[in-house]
């Protein structure tokens, strides 16, 4: 079937059994399947935690780079974390289109996914780790850097309400707290590497419909300035002097990443010390900091810490301002029962709030396309009618 795998992964970490479980074209081709399948296969494996793609992830498609995490919450309703960056790829094309995990392990470790295998690791050293080393430790043990990781902190270990998944050492994507759902299963990271392939329905139609469709957005949307594009804090002297580079997800014709770099000038490609800045996306957190009064610098320095810890920055800045500046891994935890969950959804330039309303966020999550591009350029899918219909064969 084109764009898909037509599998789930379904792994009890109580046992570490694995099965297989083939899906339907029809189940896969809708606008809301992603998330609708994420739904009820978490509600056949009793609440489970799934990681999925969406029905354009890795197609041509501008900025069609999105995966996602469901998870219920205690009222039964569904908890939604995209996957971004070159992840939501990644695991699309590590052989499955989702992956559903169950149970709890008896001891920590990580859970890794390739080549149509997925399987858990038993490593209970990571519960000494930040999310920071425990991403470097998959990378080295599976001998592969381009690795996507997401890892829970000492805070999602802790089960804490403030606490926030971390994605390739980047906080960002988790606005409602899954990394709370990663400790309840003693499951400190999953990590996927994709090696396969994806079949279009017509490849030459769709790549030019789909490079006309980003001609089309770039015109809309003028040069690309990274983060500063999306949101008018990125264009302070301060912030300019820190950034490194810009850097886009997959298929993204206009990035909203910036590098910083705040141990090293900032002006040389390399990297000469082992944590030289950090990715900014994050605005929410980021316009918290500046509201706090704190500049570029220190504020990367917190987001850094905050990063390592697994621990929202909002709620950090919230409770400590500018207090938190120059705060470490030790002191973060140290002042944990300050820190409350936040409500990010309400927030100018989070993901959520990037397109018009919740209907078309989910739209967007489901489809594998990211929200704050296709807020930007005007959330209208069938502009990109003849793009999807090449790519699937079909019409939505």
């Amino acid at each position: 079937m084109y764009l898909r795998n037509g599998r789930a992964a379904i792994i009890d970490l109580s046992t570490g059994d694995l099965r297989e479980r083939e899906l339907t074209e029809d189940a896969l081709s809708g606008e809301m399947s992603s998330l609708e399948l994420s739904s009820s296969l978490s509600a056949e494996n009793g609440g489970a935690l799934v990681l999925g793609s969406g029905l354009l992830t890795g197609s041509l498609v501008p900025a069609a780079c999105a995966g996602m995490i469901f998870s219920p919450d205690e009222d039964g309703e569904g908890m939604v974390s995209p996957i971004m960056g070159m992840a939501g790829v990644e695991l699309k094309l590590s052989g499955f289109d989702f992956i559903v995990i169950k149970g709890e392990s008896p001891e920590a470790g990580y859970l890794w996914v390739r080549d149509g295998i997925a399987e858990f690791v038993p490593l209970p050293e990571m519960l000494e780790m930040d999310s920071w080393a425990r991403t470097d430790r998959i990378r080295v043990d599976q001998g592969d850097r381009r690795i996507q990781v997401i890892a829970s902190g000492p805070f999602g270990d802790g089960k804490h309400i403030s606490s926030r998944l971390v994605t390739n050492h980047w906080l960002g994507e988790d606005e409602v707290g899954l990394a709370s759902a990663f400790g309840k299963r003693r499951l400190c990271a999953v990590a996927f590497r994709g090696m396969g392939e994806l079949e279009v329905a017509d490849p030459e139609a769709h790549f030019a419909s789909s490079v006309n469709l980003q001609k089309d957005h770039i015109m809309k949307l003028g040069a690309s300035e990274g983060l500063a594009s999306y949101f008018g804090g990125a264009d302070a002297d301060h912030f300019k002097e820190i950034r490194h580079r810009v850097i886009g997800c997959f298929g993204c014709p206009h990035p909203c990443r910036s590098y910083a770099k705040v141990n090293e000038d900032p002006g040389k490609m390399s990297m000469g010390v082992s944590e030289p800045g950090y990715l900014h996306y994050d605005i929410p957190s980021l316009k918290a900091a500046f509201d706090a009064g704190i500049d570029s610098v220190d504020a990367t320095r917190i987001m850094m810490a905050c990063s390592k810890a697994g621990v929202d920055p909002i709620s950090v800045l919230s409770a400590l301002g500018k207090d938190a500046i120059g705060m470490d891994l030790a002191e973060l935890i140290s002042k944990s029962s300050l820190f409350g969950a936040m409500d990010r959804s309400r927030l100018q330039g989070s993901f959520t709030g990037a397109v018009s309303d919740s209907k078309s966020y989910s739209r967007c999550i489901s489809l594998g396309l990211c929200p704050r591009y296709w807020g930007k350029v005007g959330f209208d899918i069938s502009s990109a009618s003849l793009s999807i219909e090449s790519a699937i064969g079909k019409l939505l």
